[in-house]
């Protein structure tokens, strides 16, 4: 997101300024209560923006694209346009979008959800007809942008790929289907291996391998007809039936063995813990890390009402909308809700890939119905609306098609096509009437639900802009009440990292728990030893032994790592309440802190009446939190080890010097040479630790998910035997 946003603050500095107002007489004209909605009310201007500024409006503006691909879509797969203008009326305004696409939100997830929007209606725009195929290369293109923004981009990856399967099974396969799912597949997967932090996982995630699959499969599906067409005699139905059968039975067979071969490799990756998280009744993954992350819980019905509103319900209603179009692209909304319904349901962050859906659905009983209405007003003057002739296909056998058509009496009857012709036969005897009637049933549906749609419709809009500022309002900084009632405005946080960025050196190094490291890179403008992202377990396991470590041997650890430590301190004392995670997910990693008989490390925490134990009073992050250097509280850090050189006016920020810092391993970490990059010259480097923490690095052990089958001989951590344990006998988890 920071590189979207730097190359918007370039593209706007080539913009020349100028600045445009609409004539008072024009102006004077619009209503009142509109003008407020009036880009500038009125006065249009353009020209550079401060970098800062441009970060804050990056949100807002990556979310109307999103809502913009969101009616696209709709107007797609509905084939109504009535249906893409109430769509994105609600994608405007659902808390589920909202919570990442209002202004001041700096988060990828809001650039993903447009890139997502974005290659969802490129796909569908594909299938319209067999010749639309090549629109599938621009839909390859914006999932490269998906992959680059968001680890949530499997979701788009795997949906694309469900959706070409099921067209497959409902006997919608031509060549322009498979055209348009190999340019997207290859296009796309080609394009995701140069994104570094992905490189050829496409290829060997488990995650990703129904969408290989499928692609698989569309390969040998086009082999057998062109086999087909090229033979000198025709191939009956059922014998190309067969045929693809045995085609199909044969090179599973050869699958099959070429995977049993790449296990035995260690070539596929296994299944995510919050991938593996999703298809598991339980709630606890096997990972302390990804447990310990509040997002990652299952989503409760209070989340749905709040993110969602009573749009979720006109959305169900959507689903029995979706059945009449032409377009192949009719069934992707349903999978799409189906497919983010259950993402959702087990991860409360993937709320977020509802807006979209339930914003499309919502769209279709009210645009569709619209629209009918519509229609008949303009049939009684104009006639009817001349349909335009649908693109011959190649007649095809052999496949599910034929399978359907052999069925079609068990579910339309000729009681339907009777009724059907003679509707069609009353339209052209009597036109007049015929509209008559058309009219007369759209005044009817226009009467009766008008104002319970405008009522629902206000209700809506008045819950939106009810929910917006939780949403708006800034995060780190916020409201709070004195005792005497004064209310006050805290910038504590804000402050402590405006304090970092002024008053230590450049080349500072800083440690803190990982959850605030993007905040110490983007305002503190220091290094953080870890940022906002979980895929580093191991790393982060060690941060956790440092700040739930004794104090004097996590200092032997700091000294060579940073050269400042930063606790969240203040009335709710953050880092001390959640530093049993600290303690947890080290000890999945260096088993000596806890034990391996103690995989939740009940021995660190509170033992009654705000008490901590012995191993938590010990640790390094009770005493900063708890610092008091006159010593009436009995914690206090070491002067000899540490230098608290600031503190907040509320305390909530506590910023430590590490003392005694070791040069030689700073001056070793920062050399390039001991830099391991992807590419001579990448952006993308990983860094290694310095020899003098090579005894602690030993000691590590990598963590072993539930599912890593795929790393032999490691054993797993107690923590991850436990839960598996207690899944099996069907125990309390935690």
């Amino acid at each position: 997101m920071q590189i979207v946003s730097v190359w918007i603050f370039r593209a706007l500095k080539a913009i020349p300024k100028f600045t445009w107002q609409i004539p008072s007489g024009i102006l004077s004209s619009v209503p009142k209560n509109m003008i407020q909605y009036l880009p500038g009310h009125g006065v249009f201007a353009s020209g550079s923006m401060s970098l800062n500024n441009v970060c804050v409006m990056t949100g807002a503006w990556f979310g109307a694209v999103a809502t913009l691909f969101t009616a696209l879509l709709t107007a797609e797969t509905s084939e109504s346009t009535g249906a893409g203008v109430v769509s994105a009326f609600v994608m405007a305004g659902i808390p589920a979008h909202q919570m990442r696409s209002a202004a001041g939100q700096y988060d990828n997830e809001s650039i993903a959800m447009s890139t997502f929007c974005v290659t969802f209606w490129l796909w569908c725009r594909s299938l319209r007809t067999s010749s639309s195929w090549p629109w599938a290369i621009l839909a390859g293109g914006a999932y490269v942008t998906a992959v680059a923004t968001w680890g949530g981009y499997i979701f788009v990856n795997n949906l694309i790929g469900l959706h070409a399967a099921v067209l497959v099974g409902l006997g919608m396969y031509n060549t322009g289907l498979y055209r348009a799912y190999t340019a997207w597949y290859v296009l796309g997967t080609m394009g995701a291996t140069f994104v570094p932090v992905v490189g050829y996982t496409p290829l060997k995630s488990l995650e990703q391998m129904p969408s290989l699959a499928v692609f698989v499969g569309f390969q040998l599906l086009e082999l057998c007809d062109i086999y087909r067409r090229r033979r000198k005699t025709e191939m009956s139905a059922w014998g190309f039936f067969f045929f693809r059968v045995c085609v199909f039975l044969v090179a599973g067979a050869f699958v099959a063995l070429a995977c049993w071969m790449l296990f035995q490799f260690n070539y596929f990756s296994p299944l995510s813990s919050r991938i593996r998280g999703i298809f598991l009744k339980h709630q606890r993954t096997g990972n302390p890390l990804v447990d310990s992350v509040s997002e990652h819980q299952p989503t409760s019905p209070q989340a749905y009402e709040r993110y969602l509103g009573e749009a979720r319900y006109v959305a169900a209603a959507g689903l029995l909308f979706c059945w009449h179009q032409r377009t192949p692209a009719k069934v992707f909304p349903v999978l799409f809700a189906a497919v983010a319904y259950t993402f959702s349901l087990k991860m409360n962050r993937l709320v977020i890939i509802c807006g979209p859906i339930v914003s499309i659905l919502a769209g279709y009983p009210i645009g569709i119905l619209a629209d009918w209405c519509i229609e008949q007003c303009v049939r009684l003057l104009c006639g009817p609306r001349v349909e335009p002739a649908p693109e011959p296909v190649p007649r095809r056998t052999g496949g599910m098609g034929s399978i359907y058509n052999a069925m079609s009496p068990l579910f339309y009857p000729k009681e339907v096509t009777v009724m059907s012709d003679t509707k069609q036969r009353f339209a052209q005897s009597s036109p007049l009437l015929d509209r008559g009637l058309r009219l007369l049933v759209a005044s009817a549906i226009v009467g009766s639900t008008f104002h319970t749609v405008q009522q629902y419709g206000q209700g809506f809009a008045k819950f939106c802009q009810e929910m917006a500022p939780s949403f708006s309002s800034p995060g780190l900084v916020f409201k709070a009440n004195l005792r005497d009632g004064t209310t006050i405005t805290v910038d504590d946080i804000l402050k402590g990292y405006e304090w970092l960025r002024d008053n230590t050196p450049a080349d500072a190094r800083v440690l803190s728990w990982w959850d605030y490291g993007y905040q110490i890179t983007g305002i503190g403008n220091r290094t953080s030893l870890a940022d906002g992202n979980t895929w580093n377990h191991e790393h982060i396991a060690t941060l956790g032994r440092i700040l739930s470590g004794p104090e004097k041997k996590s200092h032997n650890i700091m000294r060579h790592l940073a050269d400042y430590a930063l606790v969240h301190a203040g009335q709710q004392e953050k880092d001390l309440r959640i530093s049993t995670h600290f303690a947890r997910i080290g000890n999945s990693v260096f088993p000596d802190i806890c034990g391996e008989e103690d995989p939740t490390c009940t021995k660190y925490g509170f033992v009654g009446e705000g008490r901590p134990s012995k191993m938590m009073a010990e640790s390094f992050v009770y005493k900063a939190v708890k610092h008091d250097p006159s010593g009436k509280s009995g914690a206090y850090l070491n002067p000899k080890l540490f230098r608290e050189v600031h503190q907040t006016k509320y305390g909530y920020i506590r910023i430590f010097e590490i003392l005694n810092v070791s040069q030689a391993s700073k001056d070793w970490v920062a050399d390039l040479a001991n830099k391991k990059c992807d590419a001579p010259g990448s952006w993308y480097c990983v860094g290694q630790y310095p020899p003098a923490l090579n005894k602690l690095i030993a000691k590590r052990k990598n963590f072993a998910q539930l599912e890593d089958f795929n790393k032999k001989g490691q054993e797993k951590s107690a923590y991850t035997r436990m839960i598996e344990e207690r899944q099996k006998k069907g125990e309390r988890e935690l």
